[in-house]
């Protein structure tokens, strides 16, 4: 075990006052890990209110919040435009940062925050850290334990119908350095299911199977081929991709706004002597099903592991504690970066007709130990 640099809680900041943050003020309570001292967004009557919402200390302009030398964490809470710019600032002014998903839309973005984090001895973290739930630790673990033989292939399935209309046009105005705080248009690129719900559904694979080395598919803009919407979707909303992972493993991933849900597993995974059925990885918790060679059917599987409430902010604790424990952080900005890239990899395998092979990797997250209560984190 290694030494542990600091017993006090790290102190941390959020940037972002929307809806989302109400959850993270709201468990940031339970966590020992971490304290959060300080809310700050561009509006700030919105930082206000959550100041008053939670009984924050500090609520504040995000300068403010920049040049406070307590704070050594920042959660970065804008919208997608907005976490590269953003995560940039945060470390330019000398403190770690954890963006929600995506880590960034654009790669270049990404790769910026990696490059600065190191040069100057930070750390970058990213959502979503739904896979510290107590569903995907099991998950985990059965395969871990051969309980399905070899993994052999993965399959993930997105679907949530979402039109276009009117409402999706870009609304609010730009202000100064934070020029894309403000919200934009569902069907824009670097928004759409690809980057709001697509990293859910790859952090979870990545946890369970590793990374993945090359990505392929087929891209589809099912409503920007129709009128009155070809100028306001200007993005494909309907993806059918296939992952080479490192491993060997072959995944297959629809991602689509276009269709309506149905009766398809979310994330099923199979191998040489079983397979295995998981829950929607936007949650945390719920019924693990496991049908092995001598059986006909599925079965629900006990799960023994913590983490099966909303327990958003978990992957701030793991960061905080890994930076004081100087250990690799579950919920990287590696894997962050990974998995922007095989989303952008789904975009230009259908244009340019061939398999993208992945430049970026990292590391499989560490599962977390059996009996780790709910709250706690791990040195």
């Amino acid at each position: 075990m290694s030494e542990k640099m600091s017993s006090l809680p790290t102190k941390v900041g959020v940037i972002g006052c929307g809806m989302v943050s109400a959850t993270y003020l709201k468990n940031s309570f339970n966590f020992k890990a971490f304290d959060i001292v300080a809310v700050a967004d561009q509006r700030i009557d919105a930082a206000q209110a959550r100041a008053e919402e939670f009984s924050i200390a500090k609520a504040c302009s995000v300068e403010e919040l920049l040049a406070d030398p307590e704070i050594e964490i920042v959660i970065n809470l804008t919208p997608h435009s907005a976490h590269g710019p953003v995560a940039l600032s945060v470390l330019e002014a000398g403190k770690s940062v954890y963006n929600e998903k995506p880590m960034a839309v654009h790669l270049e973005e990404g790769r910026q925050m990696l490059e600065l984090a190191q040069e100057k001895g930070l750390q970058v973290g990213c959502g979503p850290d739904t896979f510290f739930g107590g569903a995907w630790q099991t998950a985990r673990q059965l395969i871990d334990q051969g309980k399905i033989g070899q993994p052999v292939a993965a399959s993930a399935c997105l679907m949530a119908f979402r039109a276009p209309s009117s409402n999706d046009e870009v609304i609010g105005t730009t202000s100064g350095e934070y020029v894309n705080f403000y919200r934009t248009n569902f069907f824009d690129f670097g928004v759409t299911w690809s980057f709001d719900r697509g990293p859910y559904y790859l952090n979870a694979l990545i946890h369970l199977l590793g990374p993945i080395r090359r990505v392929t598919g087929s891209a589809k803009n099912t409503w920007g081929e129709q009128e009155p919407f070809k100028d306001l979707v200007k993005t494909p909303t309907h993806f059918a991709g296939v992952m080479d992972f490192e491993s060997g493993t072959v995944g297959t991933l629809l991602i689509s706004s276009d269709i309506h849900s149905t009766s398809l597993p979310h994330i099923e995974v199979y191998g040489t002597g079983g397979s295995l059925r998981c829950i929607d990885p936007n949650n945390f918790g719920g019924a693990i099903h496991l049908r092995q060679s001598a059986r006909d059917d599925f079965v629900e599987v006990d799960c023994t592991y913590g983490y099966n409430q909303n327990s958003r902010g978990v992957g701030v604790a793991d960061m905080a504690a890994a930076t004081q424990y100087q250990r690799p952080l579950r919920a990287s900005g590696e894997m962050g970066y990974h998995v922007i890239e095989v989303v952008h990899a789904l975009h230009r395998a259908s244009v340019e007709g061939q398999h993208i092979e992945l430049t970026s990797t990292c590391l499989q997250p560490k599962p977390l130990p059996l009996g780790l209560a709910d709250w706690e984190i791990n040195d």
